[in-house]
Formats: structure tokens, sequence, C-alpha cells
């Protein structure tokens, strides 16, 4: 009995480990966003999409397609926003073969305000390394302050 559950739970293990490796991977790959996005790093942000990635925000209506594009937004973000931070949290990570979908609560700390969402992150492989193929963002908590109130440095 002992040897013919062996290859058994062999085969679960290399099937496991194949996922937790992607896992990994993809959650290492949400740490590098969130590590670019605090340090105002339009272009390592860049160097973790793919060629023709997109970011979709669905509360304004407004989508950003290739390398172009998301230059031009993540560097308005950042120019609009000297003192910012940003969180996300993965809670949900589903891979198939080379794609996975990853679900993301995230918040946004800026010159403004606190904003709270939701990311849906399409990612795939490329050339044996994950990149981001899509971000779409749900904004879903806004918590708004305004000049004359500023925060100390």
């Amino acid at each position: 009995m002992i040897l013919l559950t062996s290859p058994l739970i062999m085969t679960i293990n290399a099937t496991n480990d194949n996922s937790i490796d992607s896992e990994y991977f993809i959650r290492k790959l949400i740490r590098e966003y969130v590590n670019a996005m605090n340090k105002r790093s339009t272009e390592n942000i860049i160097s973790l999409f793919d060629e023709e990635g997109q970011f979709i925000d669905k509360t304004f209506n407004q989508e950003f397609s290739g390398i172009k594009e998301l230059t031009n937004l993540y560097s308005s973000i950042f120019s609009m926003n000297n003192r910012l931070t940003f969180t996300a949290f993965p809670w949900k990570i589903e891979i198939e073969e080379s794609n996975a979908l990853v679900t993301c609560s995230w918040s946004l700390v800026s010159n403004y305000g606190v904003y709270n969402g939701v990311y849906w992150i399409n990612t795939g492989k490329v050339s044996n390394e994950w990149k981001i193929t899509e971000i779409t963002a749900f904004i879903t908590v806004v918590h708004r302050y305004h000049p004359p109130y500023t925060l100390l440095s």
C-alpha cells in the first residue's frame, strides 16, 4: 500500500510545488509594484508590466494601454502627489498554467485624501517571468481632506 500511495503523494506535491512557486513569484510581483509605487518610480512600475499592459480605472471609466500611456499615467499620479503611500494586499490568487488573476485590496494615501479599493491584476508568464498584463481598479471608499489642513513632515 505504501508503494501505491507514494507516487501519488509525489505527484500531488509536484503539482503543489509548481503552484506554490508560481504563487510566490506572483506575490513577489505585487510586492515590487507596491515598492515602486512608494518610491514613486515610474520606471520600476513600467518594468513590471508586459509591453501591451493595461490599467483600467472603472471608477472614472478610463483605460491606459501600452508603455507610453502607462508611463504618462504613473508620472502624473506621482507629480500630483509628492506625499504618497500605497499598500496592496493580495487575498485571492487564481493560477491557471501561465496566467493568474490576483484580487487585492489596496489603499493610497495622497496629498488630498485616502483612497481604498480593489484591484484585479491579471498576470502572465513572459519569457519565464511573471508580468502584469492588466490592472482593473475600483475605488470603494474615499476619505478626503483639503488644504488648509496639512500634515507636518
